[in-house]
């Protein structure tokens, strides 16, 4: 009998569920000063989960990792379940990654993305063509869940590359990708609309005050963010990759003739518009309607996909829904990266939870850094907190970290007669959570760009920690105009 040999993959498992069960077998008490043994616990499980994650993958580690936590003395397998698959950010990134697939699958995204990529601006050359492309992605990203958005333009980029007859390795090609992954997630931080990280920042905020941040007052910060780290980003690709823009194809893209929109788009941009309409009412004039409010954001992207399977339209075979169910359940969610993020949401329930201890011990170390600052220094702080974090581990966890670590300290200071704006960090929080660019656990879409083979983990690092240090300056500067 031949036996397999060792590989560094067996080996970083094998590590990862040494350090997941550890708490089983060693007594752990006292080995990191001031934290209990569930406490050095929950660290040893949160290092084997970016251990997982970042070399193994991301869909059954996340199952094992949700098995490891029910083990702490604290918690059991129903109140992990509850706070992971039962969490409502689960429903709600599963009804708005249906909603969104209508979109998509009636045709109506592609035909938005084609009127900027086969612009006559676009067919000027190569520069002119990687501008407009990822502009549609910036655009069409500002109300698109990130996850989505990216497959889509990368299911688009694999028609172009087709077209131009680019193989991988090909700068041109390598731009595609990164600028995809990267400008993904700058639209992300633009507006809360469908964006997981700026919303749970927004929760924390309201359930801690009973009072909701508009989406408007987002709006004001997120959209000059967007713009200006898009033309920042730009200018970075150019200045990279401008020796080799000789070697760039010449574009002769054939315009493909989508026809006049159908029923089925129009119908899918209805109803989606009304969600976004509801979803903004919430924010706007929660007073005068206070049942509407009480939905969350779950509520509409629930009627908007009942509505869109209720409603027919003429095909082919028949009359048919606009929205097929099962069709939309088995392609248009993301599933790992749908476990993923529950994982990460029962994570960050136990490291901020005040019985472990972990964000009390973080607390005591980061909350000299915040007193006797000036509010410019707290807006560089949080900024860099923020995106620094959310660029070594999930978003989610990021954002209730930084939320639960930094805003009590806020909401003391304020008490004390401080004169901050709480609003604006809570706003900063979800931005710069946001704004995930160089490892594959920072999001979902940075793990897909980086196992493409058209970027690699480098390149996206490389790029990545670059747009990083960008986005903190930028979000200083916004943040203290």
């Amino acid at each position: 009998m031949r036996f397999k040999p060792i590989t560094v993959r067996n080996v970083l498992i094998m590590f990862a569920i040494l350090l997941l069960v550890s708490g089983l077998l060693f007594n752990l008490e006292g080995l990191i000063p001031k934290l209990s043994h569930e406490a050095v616990w929950l660290i040893f499980i949160f290092m084997a989960a970016l251990i997982l994650w970042l070399f193994v993958a991301i869909d059954w580690t996340s199952i094992l990792i949700l098995f490891a936590l029910a083990l702490l003395p604290s918690t059991n397998i129903s109140g992990v379940m509850a706070s992971s698959l039962g969490n409502n950010t689960i429903a709600f990134l599963i009804f708005s990654m249906i909603l969104t697939y209508s979109l998509s699958s009636s045709g109506f995204l592609k035909r938005v993305a084609y009127k900027f990529i086969y612009s006559k601006f676009a067919g000027k050359g190569s520069w002119q063509f990687i501008l407009m492309y990822l502009l549609s992605i910036l655009i069409i990203g500002s109300f698109i869940a990130p996850t989505v958005l990216f497959i889509l333009f990368y299911t688009l980029l694999q028609e172009i590359y087709a077209e131009l007859n680019i193989n991988k390795g090909d700068k041109f090609a390598k731009i595609l990708m990164i600028g995809t992954a990267i400008v993904t997630s700058i639209s992300c931080a633009m507006t809360p609309i469908a964006h997981t990280f700026p919303l749970m920042a927004l929760g924390f905020y309201a359930n801690d005050t009973g009072i909701n941040i508009s989406y408007i007052d987002y709006l004001k910060y997120g959209i000059p963010l967007g713009i200006l780290l898009f033309g920042i980003f730009m200018g970075v690709v150019y200045i990279a990759f401008r020796k080799y823009s000789q070697s760039f194809p010449t574009l002769n893209l054939q315009k493909r003739e989508l026809g006049p929109i159908t029923p089925k788009e129009l119908i899918s941009l209805g109803v989606f518009a009304l969600v976004i309409i509801a979803w903004l009412l919430m924010g706007i004039i929660p007073k005068q309607l206070p049942g509407l409010n009480a939905l969350t954001t779950t509520g509409p992207a629930m009627l908007g996909i009942a509505l869109l399977c209720i409603i027919q339209t003429k095909t082919n075979r028949g009359h048919e829904p606009v929205l097929n169910f099962k069709e939309a359940i088995n392609h248009g969610v993301s599933w790992p990266s749908i476990m993923l993020c529950a994982c990460t949401l029962a994570l960050g329930k136990y490291i901020t939870s005040s019985d472990i201890g972990i964000t009390a011990a973080i607390t005591g170390v980061i909350q000299p850094l915040f007193k006797n600052v000036s509010p410019n220094i707290i807006v560089l702080l949080i900024a860099s907190l923020s995106i620094i974090l959310t660029n070594i581990m999930s978003n989610i966890v990021t954002t209730t970290v930084v939320y639960n670590l930094v805003m009590p300290i806020i909401f003391t200071m304020i008490a004390a007669g401080t004169q901050l704006n709480a609003e604006i960090y809570t706003i900063m929080i979800g931005m710069g959570a946001s704004l995930a660019f160089a490892t594959p656990p920072a999001i979902a879409h940075i793990a897909i760009a980086s196992g493409s083979g058209w970027a690699t983990p480098k390149d996206m690092l490389k790029f990545g920690t670059i747009m990083s240090i960008i986005s903190i300056l930028v979000m200083y500067i916004i943040f203290t105009l």
